[in-house]
């Protein structure tokens, strides 16, 4: 079988565009990495523009929220020095609170005052952590409370929609 041009310059094509496509995804930022405020704070110019998520606890009193703009400004630390004020423009996560860990996605903005010890982050994306602490004892109680509250109004033929309207 003896190939043509054609199918030489098509081969070519072929695998141009899919050395493209490895290298277009290996490149793209729709994986993000995890790193920690250390090691950005070791190299911050290889942070710079680039998207990239780090973690650390809300300081006390640093939540600034605006509700007509839907932004967020706080402080994030490490406890070990490593700060960041982080800016983030929509509605944060419900379970956000100073003294909340937080995993924060999104760009290191180079500061323009170089005696600013904190870094600058423009976040995109805040993911909040929920306690791991399961309290039977509290849930097991209001479980009783309601079985005991229903128990009641049907002895009495009052439905329970009545009665959770009112309160």
């Amino acid at each position: 079988m003896k190939i043509n041009n054609g199918q030489i310059a098509g081969l070519i094509i072929v695998l141009g565009s899919l050395g493209l496509i490895i290298y277009q995804a290996t490149k793209s930022e729709s994986t993000v990495t995890f790193y920690t405020p250390a090691e950005v704070y070791a190299n911050p110019i290889k942070f710079d523009g680039k998207l990239f998520r780090v973690s650390g606890l809300v300081m006390a009193g640093t939540k600034q929220w605006n509700a007509e703009k839907n932004e967020l400004n706080f402080k994030m630390t490490d406890l070990e020095g490593h700060n960041f004020f982080v800016q983030y423009k929509g509605i944060p996560p419900d379970l956000f609170k100073e003294g909340q860990g937080v995993v924060v996605e999104g760009r290191l903005i180079n500061n323009p005052d170089i005696n600013q010890k904190d870094k600058l982050i423009t976040a995109n994306l805040l993911m909040v952590k929920h306690s791991e602490v399961y309290d039977t004892k509290k849930d097991h109680k209001q479980m009783k409370e309601a079985k005991l509250l229903d128990s009641i109004l049907k002895d009495q033929n009052i439905p329970s929609q009545q009665t959770s309207a009112s309160k």
